[in-house]
């Protein structure tokens, strides 16, 4: 199942870059977004590479039904790996994935951050699989759902420390 979005934003591609691979930014925007036992593992960046690895706990977006229970606890630990690489002076490309602990699925994607030293725009593509027989679909489904929502809940709180 996959999603993808569009984020604009009104700074330049160095800027938005920057707080990408700033680890106060990255603690900052955590907190705000109410995540706890936020740890940056690793971060490195040089002129054409970068690793972002990020570790916390976070809650559901939305309430878990019962079903999904077994999976999704109050608290869940996540993982997101990070992989940038610069394509061209004006782009950046990331592969990245998600490893919620305790959930049978796999969370990965892409993203295109691609601009100018005034403006650039992120294309963000996000793939979720759950091969659970019977549930899933259900999984996936929910999964996709709470993360669109946390990447919009984020690609928000980034505007606003800008």
């Amino acid at each position: 199942m996959d999603v993808q979005l569009t984020h604009p934003y009104q700074a330049g591609l160095e800027q938005v870059l920057g707080a990408f691979f700033s680890e106060d930014h990255i603690l900052e925007r955590n907190a705000i977004l109410g995540a706890r036992n936020v740890r940056v593992a690793e971060l490195e960046r040089d002129d054409s590479t970068a690793k972002v690895v990020v570790e916390r706990q976070m809650t559901s977006s939305s309430e878990v039904s019962g079903f999904l229970s077994h999976f999704h606890r109050e608290w869940n630990e996540v993982r997101q790996e990070e992989h940038w690489f610069r394509k061209s002076d004006g782009e950046w490309h990331c592969e990245f994935r998600v490893h919620v602990n305790g959930v049978p699925a796999k969370i990965k994607g892409m993203m295109r951050l691609e601009g100018t030293a005034e403006a650039c725009t992120n294309h963000v593509t996000l793939s979720v699989r759950c091969d659970v027989p019977l549930l899933g679909k259900k999984i996936a489904a929910f999964l996709r759902d709470d993360s669109h929502a946390k990447i919009e809940r984020e690609y928000e709180t980034i505007q606003q420390l800008l």
